[in-house]
């Protein structure tokens, strides 16, 4: 995993590279700010070379490995799963505008606490039931409620006065060991009404089940997407779902 110490000795052995040089800087920026409970300004550049770039470069192999731990440590050291950063928070913000939001299966709930300092009304719900993960152990950053997600869907709905003071449900890197997710989504289809949930993750990949890429119908939204991008090789993307 990496550590300041070995991202150091990282940069002695790159100081006449000052592309690799930018990439080890902004990570130790990353983990400097996670470890004061705060995310990064920006959103971070596509950490890893491509084949043919390494081809080119060989040296950066032995760095590429090393910046290729990254998510492990964010999920080990930090309880994160899903890196937001403040620009992409104040997008969300915008883009719900009045309406709260409520953040699904949250872990450390570091999106909500960065909405909370955006001064944005949010709940945080997670069942806190971690075991058999890589980190078992949730630290939040904020309030987080014990709850199961689609309890949470429902009360938060039945609490809705109006269509227009519907929470936006927010569900980031959903496991692919259950089906929570889709039960989700044919629960607020159901509702016969419209709805928010954005969910951020991987289609057909390293997150959510199988069958609810398969049902999900995906939007790509320019605004929730311009600053956040896939930092390694797990391709997840912001989609709005209906």
């Amino acid at each position: 995993m990496l550590s300041r110490e070995k991202l150091l000795n990282l940069k002695k052995q790159y100081m006449t590279d000052s592309q690799s040089l930018a990439k080890i800087d902004v990570v130790i920026q990353t983990l400097a700010a996670l470890d004061h409970q705060q995310l990064p300004l920006h959103r971070l550049p596509n950490l890893l070379e491509d084949v043919k770039s390494l081809s080119r470069h060989p040296e950066r192999l032995l760095l590429d490995n090393a910046l290729a731990e990254l998510r492990e440590t964010l999920i080990v050291n930090y309880g994160l799963w899903f890196l937001p950063n403040t620009d992409w928070v104040k997008d969300l913000a915008r883009f719900a505008g009045p309406r709260p939001i409520v953040e699904l299966m949250a872990g450390n709930a570091a999106l909500s606490a960065a909405l909370e300092a955006q001064g944005h009304v949010v709940k945080a719900v997670d069942n806190l039931d971690w075991s058999g993960q890589d980190n078992e152990h949730p630290v939040p950053w904020t309030t987080v409620s014990k709850q199961a997600a689609l309890t949470a869907v429902k009360e938060s709905l039945r609490k809705a006065d109006d269509p227009n003071s519907q929470p936006i449900f927010v569900m980031a890197w959903a496991p692919d060991t259950n089906d929570d997710d889709w039960q989700i989504l044919q629960y607020l289809r159901s509702q016969s009404q419209p709805f928010h949930l954005i969910v951020i993750g991987e289609k057909n990949g390293a997150t959510n089940s199988k069958q609810f890429w398969q049902e999900a119908d995906l939007e790509l939204n320019d605004v929730l997407n311009q600053h956040y991008r896939a930092f390694d090789m797990i391709q997840d993307t912001v989609y709005l779902v209906h």
